[in-house]
């Protein structure tokens, strides 16, 4: 951690240690095996596919995977088989090494317990403990084709699930060994939190529906295992296994019958605050994957994958626009689909979706994740039948907005799919691997890519487009001539996962990028909270990177210059004045003539060109109080001092607080951007308020730093509180400031 200070006030700065890169790069990083650090939940599926296209064997296992952040790796399941016989919840331990490139791609080699290979890719890395939060890997051995993932789990588990969770799943139907069809599942558990549990869901297998009602009993133990047997009204039993992920809490899970075979996830409907779910927390737009198969005899016949948006109105309709690829007689891809109906939620957080036009269907409807503070559900699953298809779906909220530079940098892929010959579908597909944008409409990718248990490794390279509705497509052609192309969707609150359904004549297939490091727009904050999407039109902030100069450059007078060293920073192609410019990080004033919204920037390092990355100029004021050392506010005593332990504030003396992000000012003068601000009284235009410890004080004045560039000071009354340390909080508009501490004294 490093501190410099801008002009006459520090400011602090974290400069992340990162390897220097050839490439000029906006956000990013480098993985290395120590990526891959901790215990993981770990749900792992494989199925074996004759010529035919038949599924003649099923593997499902839920537990756990540890990675000793090195080399090694083992890999502790339940698992469900169906071969020669029904195996239920039989104990499997595998392990091996694993290894992981600097684009968070890898290989895990299995020679204990089996002898398998592995691709894995590691995402959702921290940005402080630089540990993966998440992997997924694909491979094979000699009886199945995998596919995988995990997430880690949490340093202490739960004692008990308590409350209503959300549930779906995919898998196949039986007859003894015999693989009848496909199942969809989506539905609702209920945890007393003293061993007993409820479940109702639907349950569609090639075009019956059928509602499951069950009760039994389950156990939590203390590695974020947990177990449920299950018996519904007709006397059908269930074995259910689940591996917890997070306090929420959140988990995998498989089930197993003598009738099917089931594995999925599932999430806490409500963390907290639970309320009767209605039709209004469905509200809005969300990304949508809808997908359908028909398999008669184990042998699936007709596919449909679809993605595109769902738009809830809060009330009771719905409408899905999606662009779909069709195996059903004929290969018909990029097809637009609109349906609409009406839908409605029951206060268990279930409801059911109508569709009336574009098609007749009924959906079985699960909404979870609801906010505490919005009430709106932020991800929904569904399951049911058409007169052609049995459907499964999902959708998550999508950004407030998107451009083409929203998806930039390198993301992790992985897809599951279907190999084809004409409109005969062959065998399974999984593919891991990375797709590389450049912010403007240029895509790589390279996968690996396991049809049964043949591997294959692809390069591609193509275009790409993302609408302001966060929704567009993905066209590749790869070394030999094949050509991939489908429907994109960015979803996420943080821009940070999309969703590609492409399709060929040899292949169909449903895949999920997900940013490594978070998405590249990210790493461009305000310079003070280290916040995105927090820095207004004048304002300070940071650009975090690799290669972002060649050395250490300084503005050394006022205006600031717009090209230091050899580096320059655009915004919507506009010069910003440069501060700081250094290898890993840069530090610059937005121009005052941005307009709010998304806005699209780039970092020029004389010949080298960064991605280009999404950034939300916000139209209001966003502050964030710059601080020091462990966490202090830079507050100017009233004496003149600077604020710390050692030389507190009094109740009732006036101090100044300096800060980045107030937004729109009442200026008597022009603002220049890159100039010092006018000496003359500069007020924020919003509203505002100060609390310390809670406790409001009285404000004299809020408004930019007399001769500073794009520098905020807040000027207020310490308010009575006790002597000691005590969070600072300005607002502005409405946003709450981070809350570094000032010391006080009686």
């Amino acid at each position: 951690m490093t501190r410099r200070y801008t002009l006459l006030l520090p400011i602090l700065f974290c400069l992340p240690a990162a390897p220097a890169l050839a490439q000029t790069a906006i956000g990013g990083g480098a993985c290395t095996s120590s990526t891959l650090n901790g215990t993981y939940e770990f749900l792992l599926s494989g199925r074996q596919v004759t010529a035919s296209g038949t599924t003649s064997k099923l593997f499902q296992g839920v537990g756990a995977a540890v990675f000793d952040g090195l080399s090694h790796v083992t890999l502790t399941v339940t698992a469900n088989i169906v071969s020669t016989s029904q195996a239920f919840g039989t104990p499997l331990v595998y392990s091996g090494t694993y290894s992981l490139q600097s684009n968070c791609v890898g290989s895990i080699s299995i020679t204990g317990g089996d002898t398998g290979s592995f691709t894995v890719e590691a995402y959702s890395i921290d940005s402080t403990t630089l540990q993966a939060k998440a992997f997924s890997v694909i491979g094979s051995d000699a009886t199945y084709a995998y596919n995988g993932s995990g997430n880690a789990q949490p340093a202490t588990c739960p004692t008990t699930l308590s409350g209503v969770h959300e549930f779906n799943g995919n898998g196949s139907s039986l007859s003894g060994i015999s693989v009848t069809g496909v199942v969809d599942v989506a539905g609702v558990l209920q945890f007393d939190g003293q061993g007993n549990v409820t479940a109702n869901w639907v349950q569609v297998s090639n075009l019956a529906t059928t509602n499951i009602m069950a009760t039994g009993t389950y156990t939590v133990n203390s590695t974020c295992m947990a177990s449920a047997t299950l018996t519904d009204t007709t006397n059908n039993k269930y074995v259910v296994s689940v591996s917890i992920y997070s306090t929420a809490p959140d988990f995998t899970l498989t089930v197993a019958s003598p009738q099917a075979i089931i594995d999925g996830s599932g999430s806490a409907a409500q963390v907290t605050t639970p309320a009767a779910c209605t039709a209004s927390m469905l509200t809005g737009t969300y990304e949508l994957t809808f997908g359908g198969r028909v398999s008669p005899g184990g042998i699936v016949t007709k596919l449909l994958s679809s993605d595109g948006a769902a738009t809830f109105d809060g009330l009771g309709k719905v409408t899905f626009s999606v662009t779909a690829n069709a195996i059903n007689g004929s290969q018909v891809f990029g097809t637009p689909v609109t349906y609409s109906g009406t839908y409605s939620v029951q206060s268990n957080c279930q409801g059911a979706i109508n569709l009336t036009s574009g098609d007749t269907a009924t959906l079985a409807l699960v909404a979870y994740s609801i906010d505490a503070t919005t009430g709106q559900a932020k991800n929904f699953t569904m399951v049911g039948a058409d007169s052609t298809y049995a459907y499964t779906g999902s959708g998550s909220v999508q950004p407030s907005a998107c451009a083409v530079s929203t998806l930039s940098g390198t993301w992790p892929f992985s897809a599951t799919g279907n190999s084809l010959s004409g409109s005969t579908i062959t065998g399974v597909l999984d593919i891991a691997g990375e797709v590389q944008f450049d912010g403007q409409g240029n895509v790589t990718a390279n996968w690996t890519q396991a049809s049964n248990t043949a591997m294959t490794n692809v390069s591609a390279t193509g275009t790409y487009s993302v609408t302001g509705a966060c929704l567009g497509s993905i066209t590749l052609t790869d070394t030999a001539n094949n050509k991939y192309a489908g429907p994109v969707s960015v979803y996420g609150a943080l821009s940070a996962n999309f969703e590609w359904v492409p399709a060929n004549p040899q292949l169909v297939f449903t895949g999920t990028g997900r940013a490594a490091f978070g998405n590249p727009g990210q790493a461009v904050v305000n310079g003070a909270s280290f916040v995105a999407a927090e820095t207004p039109a004048g304002s300070l902030f940071s650009i975090f990177g690799s290669n972002l100069a060649t050395k250490v450059g300084q503005s050394t007078s006022v205006p600031w210059l717009t090209t230091l060293l050899t580096t320059t920073v655009t915004v919507n192609g506009e010069l910003a004045p440069l501060y700081y410019v250094g290898p890993n990080q840069i530090d610059a004033q937005m121009p005052e003539d941005i307009k709010p919204g998304l806005a699209t920037l780039v970092v020029k390092d004389g010949s080298s060109t960064s991605n280009a990355v999404a950034v939300m100029i916000p139209a209001t004021g966003t502050p964030g109080i710059i601080v020091y050392g462990n966490n202090r506010a830079v507050v100017v005593n009233q004496d003149g001092s600077v604020n710390s332990p050692t030389s507190p504030a009094k109740v009732g003396d006036t101090l100044v607080a300096y800060f980045l992000g107030g937004g729109p000012v009442t200026s008597a003068a022009a603002l220049v951007t890159g100039a010092a601000t006018p000496g003359t009284m500069s007020p924020v235009t919003g509203t505002y308020s100060v609390t310390v410890s809670g406790n409001t004080a009285a404000v004299n004045y809020v408004g930019l730093t007399y001769n500073f560039v794009g520098l905020y000071q807040v000027n207020f009354v310490v308010p009575k509180v006790d002597a000691g340390d005590h969070p600072l909080v300005l607002t502005i508009s409405g946003q709450a400031s981070n809350n570094p501490l000032i010391a006080v004294s009686n």
